[in-house]
């Protein structure tokens, strides 16, 4: 009775738990109601503390790199020179290795000036400075196509699997390509190093005067770091770059931070429309980015969701001493990046079903790992974690036995054996029934005639 009103209370909270899961996954409505307004053809948004993926539509689709081109290239000048305080002396066939086509952003370098090999890459990544990045990739591989193939080995290692770039500035150009997830990798790795963070979050930079060239101040297009332009601006936003191509559309990425959380926000392909009604075309590349930050700094925390007496799943034991069921609980307390008013009953957690053994034998210990879980909340997997047994089951060893003897009686080859035996008793007691029958049987003899003696004839 006892065994069986301890299965009847598992079973209840597993479905207090699932049905209470259900009924908060209505609290991630709001993320819904946020996507369903934002205009751009591919984002991604990723947790810079944990990993966790926050919005995501078409980050893996390809589309055209656009100077996010140049980020790649800053990173392998940053890890090409090493020593950043040497100088770089700008030449003719330097420069030659950009068309100075209408609209050609530069930073107005002339032939012989010199500047250091950090400014160069601070006036690539703040400014988008395409003569720059003629200039960089001529003093580090000799040819654009040699910085190229540099550009395109990091991108591999990286992980950017989706990507093919084909020039070093991020003009539109068939073969080549990235996705928003791979722009994401490549800044991401970019920001372990401290000259490349500094400069993806700088809002500007200076270049020194020279003797053909007067100081000049290059300026971010990022303004979703300014509060004059309120449309875009979000207080949280640090750094970020963005640029647009014909192809490639209104593109941008931005690292964010606020109240101890911090993300990286990538949209591309944005246009320009009328978002808020006021009959003004807003960049929907930016106003998608601020909807998204602005949603998850007011919603989302880090709050408990799997506890370590938390009940996942219950699975059979065989010659138990204590119990014959036993509960898989996580094995540690987890936390993650959900909804503020989520909490542990908020998640789904669900066996991984390869995992998952039908039955154990016992012994097993409190704290043994048995299998896997993921955890899901709104239909979204979150992590995964370790389950384990909750209590301590001893080993029976007349229920082993009894167990045994069941499966040795039950199993085919002693039922075969069974067989067997019983046809060599039917074959032998077959056998005897008919020597008994064969003794019993009446003999007929043939009795000597009485009346033949000496040949007489009757």
């Amino acid at each position: 009775m006892k065994r069986f009103v301890s299965r009847f209370f598992v079973c209840f909270l597993l479905i207090a738990a699932v049905c209470a899961g259900n009924l908060c996954f209505a609290n991630f409505n709001a993320q819904t109601e946020v996507t369903s307004k934002l205009y751009s053809k591919a984002y991604y948004m990723v947790s810079l503390d944990d990993g966790t993926e926050m919005f995501s539509k078409n980050a893996e689709h390809k589309t055209h790199a656009a100077a996010f081109t140049k980020l790649l290239g800053a990173i392998v000048a940053i890890e090409s020179w090493g020593n950043l305080d040497g100088r770089v002396e700008i030449t003719e066939e330097a420069l030659s290795l950009i068309k100075y086509d209408y609209g050609v952003r530069t930073a107005g370098l002339k032939v012989g000036e010199s500047y250091t090999k950090r400014q160069m890459i601070e006036a690539l990544m703040v400014y988008s400075a395409n003569d720059c990045a003629s200039v960089i990739a001529h003093e580090i591989s000799g040819s654009a196509e040699a910085f190229v193939a540099q550009m395109n080995a990091l991108a591999q290692k990286i992980g950017c699997t989706e990507s093919k770039f084909v020039n070093i500035h991020g003009f539109d150009a068939d073969g080549q390509y990235t996705t928003a997830h791979d722009i994401a990798r490549i800044i991401q790795y970019g920001l372990n190093s401290p000259v490349f963070a500094e400069a993806f979050r700088a809002n500007s930079i200076t270049l020194p005067a020279t003797e053909k060239n007067n100081s000049r101040t290059l300026n971010s297009d990022n303004r979703m770091t300014s509060s004059v332009t309120p449309d875009y601006y979000h207080g949280a936003v640090n750094g970020g770059k963005y640029t647009s191509t014909t192809k490639a559309g209104e593109c941008i990425a931005v690292t964010s931070s606020q109240d101890g959380y911090s993300y990286l926000t990538v949209v591309m392909r944005g246009d320009y429309r009328d978002v808020d009604k006021d009959g003004v075309k807003e960049n929907t590349c930016m106003t998608d980015a601020k909807q998204m930050l602005t949603w998850v700094y007011g919603n989302i925390r880090f709050r408990v969701i799997a506890t370590e007496n938390q009940t996942v799943s219950v699975v059979n034991i065989i010659a138990g001493r204590n119990s014959d069921t036993l509960r898989l609980v996580p094995e540690k307390e987890t936390s993650a990046l959900v909804p503020a008013k989520a909490s542990s009953n908020s998640v789904l957690i669900t066996p991984i079903e390869e995992s998952l053994p039908p039955r154990l034998t016992a012994p097993v210990k409190a704290g043994q790992v048995i299998c896997q879980a993921k955890v899901f909340y709104a239909d979204q997997e979150i992590t995964t974690i370790n389950l384990v047994a909750a209590d301590d089951v001893g080993l029976s060893l007349f229920r082993l036995f009894m167990t045994k003897l069941s499966r040795l009686l039950s199993s085919t080859a002693f039922i075969l054996i069974e067989i067997a035996a019983l046809l060599v008793v039917l074959t032998y007691l077959g056998l005897l029934l008919y020597g008994y029958w064969k003794h019993k049987k009446p003999v007929l003899r043939k009795v000597p005639d009485s009346g033949k003696k000496n040949g007489e004839k009757r």
